[in-house]
């Protein structure tokens, strides 16, 4: 068997290493593969579960509306219970896709986790004058 590609676990553009880049390309390799229904739009590059897809699509949505919408540079508006679950969201897809993939990738997780960013309150009674250090 040949060795084994590399891919990088995060929520942005990019293969691990030139073998996988070769294989898969560059840009994302995520549910923008794949229709509403599961079925392929381009040739096949991995061979995800309909869970994993599930997940990808879920969390990629999600994972959008991290940044603040105002400004990215100021603080999410994420409260910690939200960085919570999203983060267990996390876990629960590098565990299935390290099972979809474990016979052709290692995945390396690169996958900020987040949490609640301690300026927030005073952020949300008085946006136009929180500056950051």
């Amino acid at each position: 068997m040949a060795n084994k590609g590399r891919l990088h676990f995060f929520f942005e553009h990019g293969a691990g290493d030139h073998q996988t880049h070769n294989q898969l390309g560059s840009g994302p390799v995520d549910c923008g593969r794949y229709d509403l229904t599961g079925e392929l739009k381009a040739q096949p590059a991995l061979s995800l579960s309909p869970e994993v897809r599930r997940l990808i699509n879920v969390l990629s949505k999600e994972q959008s509306d991290y940044l603040n919408p105002h400004y990215p540079m100021d603080p999410s508006l994420w409260r910690q219970e939200r960085c919570r679950r999203f983060n267990d969201n996390v876990e629960q897809l590098l565990k299935l896709l390290t099972l979809d993939l474990a016979g052709s990738y290692n995945i390396i997780d690169r996958q900020e986790r987040y949490a609640e960013d301690p300026d927030l309150d005073a952020y949300m009674k008085d946006p136009k004058r929180l500056r950051r250090s």
